[in-house]
């Protein structure tokens, strides 16, 4: 990978110019990544800080894991159900499908979470309660 002509002036990078940038990219991006994470835990991240720790996340939180075991089995039964070859290169259909498996998927991890993981773990709390 090259570094974009846009950060250069229009001017093709240097080779000397690609190479640093190639090994100090990561490095610096976990860098910057470790700072803001340490700024948040001591109370100093600002907006970043209260983005993070919105409650909203905690619901799409508790959906995650099942989104992620649903979204597979869907896509393939959305690809077989097509009734024509599905390629990437119109955009918008590709969106359309891309954000209808993402309703899906959270559409019916909410159904499996309310009609097995909220049951199961109302089970466990009667049943390992503290007496």
């Amino acid at each position: 990978a090259v570094v974009s002509t846009q950060s250069t002036g229009g001017k093709a990078a240097s080779k000397a110019d690609s190479v640093s940038y190639q090994m100090l990219a990561r490095i610096g991006w976990s860098l910057a990544l470790t700072v803001q994470i340490l700024l948040c835990q001591f109370g100093l991240g600002g907006f970043i800080n209260s983005l993070l720790s919105w409650k909203g996340w905690l619901v799409l939180s508790r959906l995650t894991y099942s989104v992620y075991l649903i979204h597979l089995g869907l896509i393939g039964l959305i690809l077989v159900q097509t009734r024509h070859a599905f390629f990437l290169e119109p955009d918008f259909e590709f969106a359309i499908y891309y954000l209808g498996i993402v309703v899906l998927s959270y559409l019916a991890a909410v159904v499996l979470y309310v009609c097995v993981e909220q049951p199961v773990a109302l089970l466990e709390s009667i049943t390992y309660r503290k007496r």
